[in-house]
């Protein structure tokens, strides 16, 4: 029997998985969900899973391995949620690399690869599924075609790209929740495999198979937000690392006038708190911007330091503006702004730090140890960062340098309590 002759027979029978497998640690430094100001959908969603454990590799968050002998179904549904625009919602082999399929999304699309002695085909279609919405998929294989219905409505179907089934020596399927069982590199398009999405109600046939689940699950998962939110989400002691070379070809040219320019959205708790910080190629720090308990300070070098003192109330929730030209240090929070006079010598050092190929540039915070160590007195922060844009350029998380994988690269927990599974107005 080829893979796709029993497809998503195929995401299979996760039926003795529960919501026990993901504990359901606090994830604010000691604080308790319910007393968080900010984040009323911190506690999460029983039941889903969240397929986006890893960051950097394709290691799935679980597999499971079905004997295809007990199926005698040939279709799986279960509901998914993202506001993930790119990366593996599951993947499927016969134990090696000769037949397998994955199901994903590109740009928000649906994406279907194949790969087996019939045909290698990779098709994308339909209307986009990141909206942050519950969604029903239901998988079906019916003779040589594969059919992916969404909220019940039919989004991809493809023909010809299976084979009769069969009596075969192998009787083994393996299933990778949120990854791969090959490198990146031999999917016949390849992508950002990691996907910040999650999985809930799934219907996996009449087998009874245990997942053999990824350590990250046991050890600290990432939970399902009950409701979800356009943004980044730190929940401490995480960062995301970036070459700012990479980055200096935004809009700003690179001339005399070179100036840094940084605009994103902060939804946090009062804390200690490190938003970013640029680090020069000896590891010094020659940009910082820093959440503090009534105020954010933006730090030029030793010498230049500018502060706005924060809204009342315990949730902060504003845009932020920062720029530093070679005469200002200018910093804006929600309709209130600043600005001080900024030395030459550390604006030619934060200048350096960015056009060269040894600075960095942190996002949340810095590494614990080796190049660039956070001061004692500095904290991770931890919250919900919305539009990260640098130079003009809107940042990727799942496309850092580094990135710390407990980080929700793209959602936040929404501010109330939703039911309800979303259907598309496409």
């Amino acid at each position: 029997m080829g893979f796709l002759a029993s497809l998503l027979v195929v995401l299979l029978a996760l039926g003795r998985f529960s919501a026990e497998a993901v504990s359901d640690r606090p994830i604010t430094h000691g604080d308790s969900a319910k007393d968080d100001p900010c984040f009323q959908a911190l506690k999460g969603d029983e039941g889903a899973l969240n397929i986006g454990q890893h960051w950097g590799n394709v290691t799935p968050t679980a597999t499971i391995h079905i004997d295809l002998r007990q199926v005698t179904s040939t279709t799986s549904s279960f509901e998914f949620r993202t506001l993930d625009p790119e990366g593996v919602i599951f993947f499927g082999d016969m134990g090696d690399h000769s037949d397998w399929f994955m199901l994903g999304l590109r740009r928000g699309r649906a994406e279907i690869q194949i790969s087996n002695v019939v045909t290698s085909i990779t098709v994308r279609g339909g209307w986009r599924l990141d909206d942050g919405l519950w969604h029903r998929l239901l998988v079906q294989n019916e003779g040589d075609g594969v059919l992916l219905e969404v909220d019940g409505e039919e989004l991809l179907a493809l023909g010809h790209v299976s084979y009769p089934i069969i009596e075969r020596l192998a009787h083994q399927m393996r299933i990778a929740m949120g990854g791969l069982f090959l490198p990146a590199s031999q999917l016949l398009a390849t992508m950002n495999t990691a996907m910040d999405g999650c999985i809930r109600h799934w219907a996996w046939l009449n087998q009874s198979t245990t997942w053999q689940e990824d350590a990250t699950l046991e050890r600290s998962p990432k939970r399902c937000f009950s409701t979800l939110q356009p943004g980044s989400f730190f929940p401490g002691a995480e960062l995301a690392s970036f070459r700012p070379a990479d980055l200096a070809s935004g809009t700003t040219p690179v001339n005399e006038s070179w100036a840094l320019e940084v605009e994103l959205g902060v939804r946090a708790p009062r804390q200690t708190g490190l938003l970013l910080a640029v680090a020069t190629l000896d590891q010094s720090l020659a940009l910082s911007l820093l959440l503090q308990p009534t105020a954010v300070l933006a730090r030029l070098g030793n010498a230049t330091e500018l502060q706005l003192p924060l809204p009342k109330g315990p949730c902060l929730d504003a845009p932020l503006h920062l720029r530093v030209s070679p005469t200002h240090l200018a910093l804006r929070l929600g309709a209130h702004g600043d600005s001080v006079t900024s030395q030459p010598p550390d604006f030619q050092r934060l200048r350096g730090a960015w056009l060269g190929q040894g600075g960095r540039l942190f996002i949340g915070g810095l590494p614990e140890e080796g190049e660039t160590p956070m001061p004692k007195e500095w904290g991770s922060f931890r919250g919900c960062l919305r539009g990260i844009q640098v130079q003009g350029h809107l940042l990727d998380l799942d496309s850092a340098l580094f990135r710390s994988d407990t980080i929700w690269a793209h959602s936040c927990p929404g501010d109330h309590e939703v039911e309800g599974v979303g259907h598309s107005t496409h």
